[in-house]
């Protein structure tokens, strides 16, 4: 199926939310994210807030046939010299603020203990809706970052969930560290949820070959 890599624009936010949602049915996702007006609003402030940002990759796979918004992906170019920040948002009242900060807060943690102040390329947000999983969206965003993290000669960092590593591995990312997280609440009757942290070396030009 041919897709093309196109600029997301302010008008995307709210197509995108709804493909972010479909996408993401795992534990995390439902436990943190009740699927109502006010989160939908939280995420589309959120894109429309950091869209413009500096070193700020945001794009979206468009269906060429269609003309329909398969994924969209945010990747953030290197910083050398700095490590990744920590601080969390504010969440709304109707997340689950308590598994939010515990998990985000770990996960973006151990993106500043394995990387620390290494300049690097960072998926930052992948999504393809589930009708398009499958079909080259997913790979033709991947290719986007991995490009430049070779263009650059830099090492590239995502983190991922378990339905997502072959994906990124099949891009020459690998398992560096993970972390497992009960979740229980009235959204998600407990169970355990783990999440992985990738990195993709810098690759020589035998890599290449």
């Amino acid at each position: 199926m041919p897709f093309k890599l196109l600029p997301l624009t302010e008008e995307d936010a709210p197509e995108c939310v709804s493909v972010y949602f479909a996408a993401f049915q795992n534990p995390h996702s439902l436990a943190c994210w009740p699927r109502v007006p006010a989160i939908r609003s939280f995420w589309e402030k959120m894109i429309l807030d950091e869209l413009h940002e500096p070193r700020a990759h945001w794009a979206k796979a468009v269906d060429e046939e269609t003309g329909r918004l398969a994924g969209f992906m945010k990747w953030q170019a290197p910083k050398e010299g700095v490590e990744p920040d920590t601080r969390l948002p504010e969440w709304p009242a109707e997340a689950d603020g308590r598994l939010c900060d515990e998990t985000f807060g770990a996960w973006a943690r151990q993106h500043r203990d394995l990387m620390g102040s290494r300049g690097h390329w960072y998926l930052e947000l992948i999504a393809v809706h589930p009708d398009y999983q499958g079909r080259g969206a997913g790979s033709l965003m991947m290719r986007y970052g991995t490009e430049r993290a070779d263009s650059d000669h830099t090492e590239a960092f995502l983190e991922a969930s378990p339905d997502a590593v072959a994906l990124y591995e099949k891009f020459g990312f690998r398992e560096a560290s993970r972390l497992d997280t009960f979740i229980e609440n009235e959204r998600v009757e407990g169970v355990w949820y783990r999440n992985l942290f990738m990195i993709r070396p810098i690759r020589s030009t035998s890599d290449k070959s």
